[in-house]
């Protein structure tokens, strides 16, 4: 008898998750039967019949430990917590040591991808030189100079720079590597990364106070965990040299924005960010229409190879489970403990 997955997602899943509903369904429809729920905001209990579900993937609707108890065929659960928990049942999963399979690592070349693109964008201001040739600005009258740089920030060569970066994850690994295959000279700070990992990639291991002393162009790449909150304080972001680059992406989470600002709108650092404090950033945002900033709408994850990425992490990972492997993008227990602590249950 083919194993049953039950398929929740919100109403505006398809808009939001673009590829992903037509991949996970072919991909699970691979090795056992799918029904797919609608879910309103509701526990799952009260919207399908739970009974004989043998795999779930959540992506709508309240998972509760209701939901587990009257599950007793679930032997695991997939979605993406986007590192903070979105209010797992942990311990009714951990009690039945039902895995939760977490996509999140799905986003992380597309995330990297723009850190390092918003990086290159603000070091050689292409974004500016792009609007300004857009509006049609005689820019090759003569005299005409190519030197293109602000000579008030830090400027020119990423591959020249002393890199730093907060956060060795998915998304902080990749920009630390590729920045060493670049030719920066690269240190790192994550506690939870062991030394000789970081060693192996050519990073230098190093203590958060000395990176932010000693960084040029700082890339902050942090999760929204309790720990996290506001590691760049604001005695740190006083000690950045001046002209220096803030690169954020994943959340605003780990940085104290608002003096970050103050030294932003000073003119005494540069900032590229695909996430903010506030989201969305108001109309009358002082960082909007600034020659020190760089920015995008938080758009760094939502790529088509992304979302194609979180179906097969799932799917490949439920797969294994039905061969008797161990999945490999599974989420321990004390790590859904730490992230449940910062956000609820998921718009649906």
């Amino acid at each position: 008898m083919k194993p049953l997955f039950l398929f929740a997602r919100h109403p505006s899943f398809e808009s939001e998750w673009p590829f992903v509903p037509e991949r996970m369904a072919a991909r699970l429809s691979e090795f056992g039967e799918v029904h797919v729920l609608k879910a309103s905001r509701e526990p799952l209990h009260r919207q399908a019949d739970l009974s004989e579900v043998w795999g779930l993937v959540w992506f709508g609707g309240a998972f509760t430990p209701e939901c587990v108890a009257v599950a007793p065929r679930l032997r695991v659960v997939g979605g993406i917590t986007d590192n903070a928990g979105y209010g797992l049942p942990v311990e009714a999963l951990a009690a039945r040591e039902i895995p939760f399979i977490d996509a999140t690592r799905a986003w992380g070349q597309s995330v990297a991808e723009v850190a390092l693109g918003l990086a290159l964008g603000a070091l050689r201001q292409i974004p500016h030189w792009h609007c300004r040739l857009a509006r049609g600005e005689p820019l090759w009258q003569y005299p005409y100079a190519q030197f293109c740089d602000n000579p008030e920030l830090v400027n020119g060569d990423l591959g020249t720079k002393q890199v730093g970066v907060i956060g060795l994850g998915a998304i902080g690994s990749r920009v630390a590597r590729w920045c060493v295959a670049l030719g920066s000279t690269v240190r790192g700070f994550d506690p939870f990364v062991p030394e000789e990992r970081v060693h192996g990639w050519g990073v230098e291991p190093v203590s958060l106070d000395r990176l932010v002393d000693e960084s040029e162009v700082l890339f902050v790449l942090v999760p929204p965990t309790p720990s996290a909150k506001h590691l760049l304080n604001r005695e740190r972001i006083g000690r950045l040299r001046k002209g220096a680059l803030v690169v954020a992406v994943t959340r605003a989470h780990a940085i104290d924005m608002a003096a970050l600002r103050e030294r932003i709108l000073a003119d005494e650092l540069a900032g590229a960010f695909d996430v903010y404090d506030v989201e969305p950033l108001s109309p009358d945002d002082p960082l909007r229409g600034r020659a020190n900033v760089v920015h995008t709408p938080h758009i760094a994850g939502r790529t088509r190879d992304a979302n194609l990425r979180v179906a097969d992490v799932i799917a490949d990972d439920f797969a294994r489970i039905l061969r008797g492997k161990p999945p490999q993008a599974v989420l321990t227990p004390e790590a859904m403990r730490v992230r449940t602590e910062v956000v609820a249950v998921p718009e649906t």
